[in-house]
C-alpha cells in the first residue's frame, strides 16, 4: 500500500504525494520563467536585472541537472550525516 505524505488536500479530498517534478533542462527557459514569476513575488525588475537573474537562473538549472536526473525510490530518505 503507498503511504501518503502528510494530509494534503484538494477540494476537500485527501490525494496522494506526488513529487514535483523539473522541468526539461532542455526546454526549460529562465527568462521566461523569470519574467512569469518576478511580478507575483512583488519584484520589480528592470530588463538588464532581469536578464542577470535568468542567467544565474540558468546555470543553477544546469548545475543541478546531473543531481536532479538520478532516480529516487519513493521511500528514499536523506542520510543522516554524510560520510563519503
Amino acid at each position: 500500500m503507498r503511504e501518503l505524505h502528510p494530509a494534503r488536500f484538494r477540494h476537500g479530498r485527501l490525494v496522494p504525494y506526488r513529487r514535483p517534478t523539473m522541468p526539461d533542462p532542455d526546454r526549460f527557459d529562465p527568462a521566461a520563467y523569470v519574467a512569469a514569476v518576478a511580478p507575483a513575488l512583488g519584484l520589480a525588475l528592470d530588463p538588464a536585472r532581469q536578464a542577470k537573474v535568468a542567467a544565474a537562473l540558468a546555470l543553477v538549472a544546469r548545475i543541478a541537472a546531473p543531481a536532479l536526473a538520478v532516480p529516487l525510490e519513493e521511500t528514499a530518505e536523506p542520510a543522516p550525516v554524510f560520510r563519503p
